[in-house]
């Protein structure tokens, strides 16, 4: 990536003091110095951002843009000259630095206006897919659907093509067979248009001019592949997709990666209304979640579905590592999901820490480019859509439930495994609460009639979820809704 030449010239640069953010953001992204390097070959128009970290300090490139995030969708970037709309919510902007102004004073100058919540350079962020080859020939096709008894969830629903799933990933086919006849709303976020295939070349490392790019098709399968005896079938097969590809090869399109690039994706899934938003990406390096970012996503979370929230799925990583608690898969709002193995053996390689939710197994076989299968599909990229193609199915059969309502049954319906030691509150840093189970998920919220049924003394108990909550669940909720920020991870 072109970031690491930024070394090579660290020495020849002076670094210039800058606040971005005003006081109340110091959990997110918090840039310590912006240097020009406009004038050095390869970094045309490009600046040098430093980033503080809890980890140390991160050399980031940036774009010559500002994206602004309003205080009010009332303002809207008419008041800015040149800028240009991220969406329809009218919260986000980007801004090009006009000529002849100086980088650091024009976003210091747009962050300190009254009318803005913040601004951010439009650092590029160089998100990849967080995916994992596994190249054993034995694993059987789809064989996690089996160990999940997905039949379970079948016997009910195959979903509702109400109930719109957006996967924010690489390039997608939407021509495949698998996936044609539920495409609704495609968006390619960089060359702006409705295609999001795949784009030949991309991905290719070992050179090549095909089509290399399968993950984005991958991820769109697992979730929801159609039920027409073609290929595989999916965890919600009549749901809908919203495919949005944001990822690219970096060095074919290097502006692929950017922040507004990231906003502008969550953006399109919330103008088109999706109830679950697939992640199964994140960011190369461990760095807090810039502000424009979070926000964007909270208002996914909440706003969705006339206030019930979009459900948002973050696939964990894979770098064997401790996920720090202000990363993007530990926003309150995100489910974070881990990976294991056909056993429910924890992945040597999926990232673990407090916000962990729940694991997932690592599906090996879905869909790829072309009309075809690949079997060599994994890592924690592969669990993440097994999880949103559940929490879609959830949607499917009790569409009055709130994202909130749809994270804690998640949470609450896992199957503890005796292999792994919880804490007091019942959360393991590798699976979270637990390895997800479907049937203990569907007896709940299908009780039977035994459970349903109330005593002469007693009132029935409710189905989870399925009407009023009882003041206990309300309690929970608010719990939490509103829990004080340094108490909210260890929930998960």
């Amino acid at each position: 990536m072109m970031i690491f030449h930024v070394h090579s010239f660290f020495l020849w640069l002076t670094l210039f003091s800058a606040f971005v953010y005003r006081d109340g953001h110091a959990h997110t992204l918090n840039l310590g110095h912006l240097t020009d390097i406009s004038g050095i070959a390869p970094f045309e128009n490009r600046f040098l951002v430093k980033a503080e970290t809890p980890r140390g300090d991160l050399l980031l490139e940036s774009l010559p843009y500002v994206v602004v995030e309003f205080a009010s969708a009332e303002i809207g970037c008419a008041d800015l000259k040149h800028g240009k709309p991220l969406g329809r919510s009218g919260l986000f902007c980007r801004v090009p630095l006009p000529p002849g102004h100086d980088f650091l004073d024009y976003l210091y100058t747009l962050d300190m206006h009254p009318k803005v919540k913040s601004a951010f350079p439009d650092v590029l962020l160089h998100g990849a897919p967080k995916s994992l080859d596994i190249d054993d020939p034995n694993y059987p096709a789809q064989w996690y659907l089996e160990e999940l008894h997905a039949e379970l969830l079948w016997e009910k629903s195959f979903g509702d093509s109400e109930v719109r799933v957006a996967v924010i990933d690489s390039g997608i086919d939407i021509a495949h067979p698998d996936l044609s006849s539920k495409i609704l709303a495609p968006k390619d976020t960089w060359d702006n248009d409705d295609d999001p295939s795949p784009n030949p070349g991309e991905f290719c490392y070992g050179g090549g001019g095909g089509i290399c790019d399968e993950h984005g098709t991958a991820v769109a399968g697992i979730v929801l592949a159609d039920a027409n005896d073609i290929n595989i079938i999916g965890l919600c097969p009549d749901c809908s997709l919203i495919p949005i590809k944001m990822l690219g090869d970096g060095y074919l399109l290097p502006t692929q990666g950017a922040l507004s690039g990231d906003v502008t994706a969550f953006e399109h899934a919330i103008e088109h209304d999706a109830a679950v938003i697939n992640n199964s990406w994140g960011y190369n390096e461990s760095m807090p979640v810039p502000e424009p970012l979070a926000s964007i996503i909270r208002i996914a979370a909440t706003q969705n579905r006339e206030g019930k929230g979009a459900v948002v799925v973050f696939a964990a990583g894979n770098e064997d590592r401790d996920i720090a608690d202000n990363e993007l898969s530990a926003l309150e709002e995100v489910l974070s999901i881990s990976a294991t193995d056909r056993y429910g053996n924890p992945t040597p390689y999926t990232n673990k820490g407090a916000s962990i939710d729940l694991a997932a197994p690592a599906a090996t076989l879905s869909l790829a480019p072309g009309g075809g299968i690949t079997e060599n599909f994994g890592g924690t990229s592969s669990a993440a859509p097994v999880v949103s193609g559940v929490a879609a199915w959830i949607l499917s059969v009790k569409p009055e439930l709130t994202a909130t309502e749809v994270r804690q049954l998640l949470k609450d319906t896992v199957r503890p495994d005796p292999r792994y030691l919880y804490d007091d509150e019942g959360h393991n840093e590798i699976v979270g609460h637990g390895l997800l189970d479907l049937e203990a998920l569907v007896n709940t919220l299908y009780p039977s009639q035994e459970e349903a049924s109330s005593s002469d003394d007693e009132e029935a108990p409710e189905a989870w979820g399925c009407h009023s909550a009882s003041s206990n669940t309300w309690v929970g909720l608010l719990l939490v809704l509103f829990g004080p920020i340094a108490q909210r991870r260890k929930r998960r």
